[in-house]
């Protein structure tokens, strides 16, 4: 019951934060905060990671609005009780037997003895990948003449949304018109797929990633239905859109591929 009550909690709070004429663009010149439903249905995409949208995000929603956004997806890719037992670690520096259980039954990982384990994983793995992907898709931006604080912004946005698979954009017309740039989707596709499969498992690949034998059965699932599903996924594309000019059919092979 807790981890349920807990996500209605957090969509709670996302909703009325996003009410707030502040969060809302515009908003400090006059315009009312966005309506009940948009904001139920956006903090309900965040917090559970779909990123769907009914409303423009970068022209909607203020640099507030979007910081909301950006917090709600994090909240939702990591975990909320997840987040709830590293900080009663860094609190109280104990995990008691509650805790240990609502991580792993939230983490789906089976032995409460990793779960301390794993819970140091998402703490560092997070850090480091979202730094390092903030770094590259900054000075992307910074390539395309951004200023380096709206660049560092957008490349910060972009690295939670894709590690959390979020799927929420802050750019004029998403991701659309870069689908040729391979140094901003390779990143972006990166994160995706590290932070898709799930610590547990990058726990588990940490340690035998050498002798793919010894990997448990969700494990295995994990990493083979992932490259099988990405691939025939491709495929499929490819086979549909190849000579379509409305979608792959006007760009290079390369592009294409891409």
């Amino acid at each position: 019951r807790v981890v349920p009550l807990a996500f209605l909690a957090g969509i709670a709070a996302g909703t009325l934060l996003l009410m707030l004429p502040i969060a809302r663009a515009g908003g400090l010149s006059g315009e009312p905060g966005a309506p009940l439903i948009v904001a139920l249905f956006t903090a309900t995409s965040a917090l559970c990671v779909t990123g769907l949208t009914v409303v423009d995000t970068p022209s909607y929603w203020s640099p507030f609005g979007q910081a909301v956004l950006l917090l709600l997806s994090q909240a939702g890719g990591l975990g909320i009780m997840t987040g709830a037992t590293l900080l009663g670690l860094l609190v109280t520096r104990q995990m008691p037997l509650r805790g240990r259980l609502l991580a792993s039954a939230e983490m789906r990982s089976l032995d409460l003895g990793d779960v301390r384990n794993v819970l140091r994983l998402v703490v560092v793995t997070t850090l480091v990948a979202e730094l390092v992907l903030t770094v590259w898709l900054s000075l992307r931006f910074l390539s395309w003449g951004m200023s380096p604080g709206a660049a560092v912004w957008h490349g910060l946005f972009h690295a939670g949304s894709a590690f959390m698979n979020a799927g929420f954009s802050t750019l004029p017309e998403g991701l659309a018109p870069h689908a040729t740039d391979v140094l901003f989707l390779s990143p972006l596709m990166i994160g995706v797929v590290l932070g898709g499969i799930g610590f547990p498992v990058l726990y588990e690949l940490r340690h035998e990633w050498r002798t793919p034998a010894r990997w448990s059965i969700h494990t295995k699932l994990t990493i083979w239905g992932s490259i099988g599903l990405t691939l025939v996924g491709m495929l499929s594309v490819l086979l549909f859109e190849w000579s379509n000019p409305e979608t792959l059919g006007r760009e290079a092979p390369a592009g294409r591929l891409l």
